[in-house]
């Protein structure tokens, strides 16, 4: 017996130390998200955007008046803190996470319990939709050492790494998060593959060129969120992800009308259980536009390309890569029938276009991605008649473009030039730059693509 006393504090630790891993792998698993949506929630209640702004500004004032009255490192004010949190991240509230998250980790660390985790989890989150996903990725990583895999753990670092391009390691490590999955009674993962992984997998194939097991697999991530809808009762944001994909595997291979359906289906749901002014419904008007574009339906088109504009542009976090594809295809659909410009119709542009300009000045390098983004913002003055503001954006755009050697932009440089050109021609005819859709209202030259450079911006 005494010598069993002498083990029992080693015992002790050996006990608290599992203990511990048992509740941070449970920790943990509450807070995996399945592409940014929280899952455990999507059983509990249904994704309505005006539920969800109501829940938020209630959650907002009692975070605030817990913090008053019982400080911020304590534990009733950080949980309410992190369920206000799960919903800023449901929808796309980045800034308002980002900023709380300076003041909560250092507190949740300070704690050196449960929250600490948590919280180092809800900066990884917080990165992964800010596009930071090296900085999330070193996160995942940081808690695979800590829990070892599991199988939401390997999902979310597939994803990440899908996100990188790195597309073996995604596929990889979808692979394991099927592996971990908890196997039935019967010999089967229970429910079959989750509807995440798959359409992560589903995500790769098509990047890897693989189309048609691509489609299979997407489809099967389909058809799972939808039985998960049809018990629940209710959808989810989840479908319409899976949805997208579909959308996007029918379009490269050539099915423009069913991409098209499956691009409205997932509107609807965004709209639903994100709002019209979420992130979400960017992508989906994209896909809409992209799809009636082939079909050579411009004007619809051109109605899709400009709501995803509007909602794009006031993102916390502006994606130029998107603000110019989405640009391009607005342009396509109004000179795809090659008929004369109707130029009056690109003055509904100018607001959206004035805002990303501004945000561009204030929020980016100036350098050639910022160039080619004011080379699109002045091809659209230009066009809609408008070369008070359209011109110097273009000259600038050009000095711009003519300081980044890091590709070949005299083309480019030749269009901002052309197009200022012909501006200062319009101007010596005397022809006001008003008379927008005037008949006798000069056309201007053909314009270009320009790319943006350097993959994470």
């Amino acid at each position: 017996f005494a010598q069993g006393r002498r083990f029992l504090p080693v015992f002790a630790l050996c006990f608290m130390v599992a203990l511990a891993c048992v509740l941070l792998l449970f920790i943990f698993r509450e807070w995996s998200f399945r592409d940014g949506v929280a899952a455990a929630k999507l059983d509990e209640e249904p994704e309505l955007a005006s539920e969800q702004l109501k829940q938020e500004a209630m959650l907002e004032l009692k975070f605030a008046e817990m913090r008053r009255t019982y400080g911020l490192g304590d534990q009733r004010t950080l949980e309410v803190f992190f369920e206000l949190f799960d919903l800023w991240l449901m929808l796309y509230r980045l800034n308002k996470a980002d900023a709380a998250l300076e003041e909560v980790l250092p507190a949740c660390k300070s704690r050196q319990d449960d929250l600490a985790v948590k919280a180092v989890q809800a900066v990884a989150f917080t990165r992964w939709k800010q596009g930071r996903y090296r900085e999330a990725l070193e996160r995942f990583h940081e808690m695979e050492g800590l829990l070892g895999p599991s199988p939401v753990l390997c999902e979310n670092i597939g994803h990440t790494y899908s996100a990188l391009g790195a597309y073996q390691e995604a596929e990889l490590y979808f692979g394991k998060a099927l592996e971990l999955q908890p196997m039935s009674e019967v010999g089967e993962q229970d429910g079959g593959a989750p509807g995440g992984v798959l359409l992560g997998l589903a995500i790769v194939r098509e990047r890897l060129g693989n189309l048609s097991a691509a489609l299979s697999t997407a489809l099967e991530a389909y058809d799972v969120f939808r039985r998960d809808d049809a018990r629940r009762g209710w959808v989810t944001s989840l479908t319409a992800k899976a949805a997208m994909q579909v959308s996007k595997i029918q379009l490269e291979l050539g099915d423009t009308k069913r991409a098209e359906a499956l691009a409205r289906e997932a509107l609807h749901i965004f709209e639903l259980t994100a709002g019209e002014d979420s992130p979400l419904v960017v992508g989906a008007n994209e896909r809409l536009g992209t799809t009636l574009l082939r079909q050579g339906r411009g004007s619809e088109a051109a109605e899709a390309f400009h709501r995803a504009l509007r909602v794009a542009s006031a993102k916390d976090v502006l994606d130029l890569l998107e603000i110019l594809e989405i640009q391009n295809g607005l342009m396509d659909a109004h000179l795809q029938s090659g008929e004369p410009i109707d130029r009056g119709a690109f003055t509904r542009y100018f607001d959206v276009i004035e805002v990303i300009v501004g945000r561009i000045r204030r929020q980016f390098p100036q350098d050639g991605n910022a160039g080619a983004l004011y080379k699109a913002a002045g091809e659209f003055f230009v066009i809609g008649a408008d070369c008070a503001r359209g011109r110097p954006i273009l000259v600038e755009a050009a000095a711009l473009l003519g300081a980044d050697s890091s590709i070949d932009t005299s083309g480019l440089i030749q269009q901002c030039t052309s197009l200022a050109a012909f501006c200062d021609g319009v101007a010596s005819t005397g022809i006001p730059a008003a008379e927008g859709a005037a008949p006798q209202t000069p056309q201007p030259p053909s314009i270009g693509r320009a790319p943006i450079q350097g993959g994470e911006l």
